[in-house]
C-alpha cells in the first residue's frame, strides 16, 4: 500500500511539471510582448513574479536551472538601461530644441544675407553681394523680369577676389514692383563665368523643424524660407 502511495505522489508531481515549464515559457513570451511595448519596468516586474511562482512550484527532484534566470535577468536589465538612455536622449533633444528657438528668436527683425538669384521688389532698395573666386576684368549684374527679359544691368567694373557689394534701387533703375532675377557675369579675357549671388532681407519669422532638427527662417523680399545654416551674415 505504501508503495502504491509513493507511486501516485510521484505521478502527481510529474503531471505538474508541464505546467511549471509552461509558466517558464510564458515568462519569455510575456517578456517579448512587453518589450514590444517599450515598458522595461513592466517587463522586469512580470518576470520577477513569474520567476518566484516557478521557483515555488518547481519539482524538488528536478529543480529549474538558475543560470537561465540569471541570463534573462541580465537581458532585462540591459533593456531597462536602453529604455532609460532613450528617455534621456529624448529629454535632451527637447531641451536643445527649446534653447534653439529662444536663441533664434533674437534674429527676428534683423537683416540676413543668403544665397539667392530671385527676389521681389517694391519701392525700397535691396542690397546684396557677389562672391568672386578669382579676380575679374569686368563684373556685371544682369536683372531680368519674370519673362526672362533683361531689364537692367549694373556695371561693377574690375574686381578682386572676395565679396562685391551691390544695391538694386528701383527708382534709379526704373524697376516697377514685381518679381525679378539676377545673374552675375565675371569676364576675364575671352572667358565669361557666372558668380554666386546673395541678397539681403529681413528675418520675419523663425521656426524649428523637429524631423530634421534644423532651424528655418522666413525672409522678406520674396526669398521665402531658408535654413539658418545658409545665412552668411546677419546685421
Amino acid at each position: 500500500m505504501s508503495i502504491n502511495t509513493v507511486s501516485n505522489q510521484n505521478e502527481t508531481k510529474q503531471s505538474n511539471n508541464p505546467e511549471i515549464k509552461a509558466s517558464s515559457g510564458g515568462a519569455t513570451q510575456s517578456t517579448s510582448t512587453s518589450s514590444s511595448d517599450g515598458n522595461a519596468a513592466t517587463i522586469k516586474n512580470d518576470f520577477l513574479t513569474l520567476m518566484l511562482a516557478s521557483i515555488q512550484n518547481q519539482d524538488p527532484t528536478s529543480p529549474i536551472d538558475n543560470n537561465e534566470f540569471v541570463t534573462q535577468m541580465a537581458q532585462i536589465s540591459q533593456v531597462e538601461s536602453l529604455e532609460m538612455m532613450r528617455a534621456n536622449q529624448g529629454m535632451s533633444m527637447i531641451m536643445m530644441e527649446n534653447l534653439g528657438i529662444v536663441q533664434s528668436a533674437q534674429l527676428i527683425g534683423k537683416s540676413a544675407m543668403v544665397p539667392a538669384s530671385e527676389f521681389e521688389i517694391d519701392t525700397d532698395a535691396i542690397d546684396g553681394k557677389i562672391y568672386l573666386e578669382n579676380t575679374t576684368e569686368e563684373l556685371t549684374l544682369e536683372i531680368t523680369d519674370k519673362d526672362g527679359e533683361v531689364v537692367a544691368t549694373i556695371d561693377l567694373g574690375s574686381q578682386e577676389t572676395g565679396d562685391i557689394a551691390f544695391t538694386i534701387d528701383p527708382d534709379k533703375l526704373d524697376l516697377p514692383p514685381g518679381e525679378y532675377a539676377i545673374k552675375a557675369k565675371a569676364t576675364d579675357g575671352e572667358d565669361t563665368l557666372t558668380a554666386d549671388t546673395f541678397i539681403k532681407a529681413t528675418i520675419e519669422k523663425v521656426h524649428f523643424v523637429s524631423a530634421s532638427g534644423v532651424m528655418m527662417a522666413e525672409l522678406g523680399n520674396g526669398l521665402g524660407t531658408v535654413s539658418v545654416l545658409d545665412i552668411s551674415e546677419v546685421s
